[in-house]
């Protein structure tokens, strides 16, 4: 007779997933397993094999009007803090840079990465995150193979994307992203090793930004994907979901609160804006190398940001996530209002597209039904 257990391997094999798959599942509540002692006293995790094969049907059979498991390769995140991209670390990932970090989640070499892809660099119609959305639709009007979904031109949409709306907002085609972000808002004789601090926080708030699982922006995304639609506009798509005050725009709440912070050292009534996240129940391991970085371009606001953290901890048991990190680079290294939101937008695009490249082979699958 069969055990009712199954080893992780065996549920793993049955569900057709990964290892650090099946984990995620156990992180999301998906599946539940017991840990007990081997033989040898290590820690073994064990797997009902009636909740893994309830689980196998539920995946081979869906529902009709059901919204299916997604299953991405694209990052690894579970609620204790791990973050990694296609099993590279976040840490690691910022140490890299933000061309590594896009190439690498897109699939591609990074020597095939284009800084100057670009042949319209003036700032056209719109500033800010508009810029980059308008940017991708002036793009996507001019793009003689627009329709193509093959995976080549969906990457080098991606690419040309961020290349040309960093155009779009600096003016300049030369550099990395963060160099000729940190040149567009930082005073003219900024100069030495204060400007290459700052263009190294920019470019780990680029690179820890790339991509975060499933928001509602990357179901946004790969909704439009399921549908076909053509890759830029699966780009405009998913840049428009996150657009609101709850992704994208979250980092000037947090702004404000933090500056609030460091006149007044008042906390503002839950929930405190920069902290606390949806996923993790720790820190957001997006927001410490971050952080870390902005020490080096503003000790002060760094200790601020510390003091901030500890005092809400306190009161509220939360922690600090990626949107305080960005305010307080924002307030470092005296960014315009809404370069949070502009670094979010342009890191978010090689996610956005790897997502798209994962949805396209599924068709149209993404379709929920109502409760009437």
């Amino acid at each position: 007779m069969r055990s009712p257990w199954m080893t992780s391997e065996q549920a793993a094999e049955a569900l057709g997933v990964r290892l650090s798959t099946l984990y995620a599942y156990v992180s999301r509540g998906v599946v539940a397993r017991e840990v007990t002692t081997g033989p040898g006293g290590q820690r073994v995790s064990r797997f009902r094999r009636d909740d893994v094969l309830a689980l196998a049907r539920a995946r081979s059979r869906p529902r009709a009007g059901a919204m299916p498991l997604i299953e991405s390769e694209v990052t690894q995140l579970d609620a204790s803090g791990r973050l990694a991209f296609r099993e590279v670390d976040v840490s690691d990932c910022a140490d890299r840079g933000f061309e590594w970090t896009a190439c690498h989640v897109l699939g591609l070499s990074d020597a095939m990465w284009s800084s100057t892809a670009c042949d319209e660099p003036g700032p056209g119609e719109a500033a800010g995150a508009d810029a980059v959305r308008w940017t991708v639709m002036r793009c996507a009007a001019r793009d003689e193979r627009r329709d193509s979904l093959q995976p080549e031109h969906c990457r080098d949409v991606a690419v040309t994307a961020v290349a040309v709306s960093v155009a779009a907002l600096t003016g300049a085609q030369d550099g990395t992203v963060a160099q000729r972000l940190a040149r567009a808002w930082t005073p003219a004789s900024a100069g030495g090793a204060w400007f290459e601090s700052v263009t190294r926080a920019l470019d780990v708030a680029l690179s820890v930004l790339v991509d975060h699982e499933l928001t509602a922006s990357t179901l946004a995304a790969r909704t439009a994907a399921g549908v076909g639609a053509d890759p830029w506009m699966v780009l405009l798509t998913g840049l428009a979901a996150m657009s609101g005050r709850a992704q994208a725009g979250a980092s000037r709440a947090a702004t404000a609160a933090l500056r609030t912070w460091i006149s007044t050292r008042t906390v503002p009534d839950a929930p405190v804006p920069g902290f606390g996240h949806k996923v993790y129940v720790g820190p957001d391991p997006r927001a410490a190398p971050l952080l870390e970085r902005v020490a080096a371009v503003s000790p002060e606001t760094a200790d601020a940001v510390d003091e901030f953290a500890v005092r809400v901890a306190r009161e509220y048991s939360v922690y600090p996530n990626i949107d305080v990190a960005l305010a307080a680079l924002t307030l470092a290294a005296d960014l315009p209002a809404d370069a949070g939101e502009v670094v979010f937008t342009l890191a978010r695009i090689p996610g956005l597209m790897a997502h798209a490249l994962e949805e396209y082979p599924h068709g149209l699958r993404l379709r929920p039904r109502a409760l009437a």
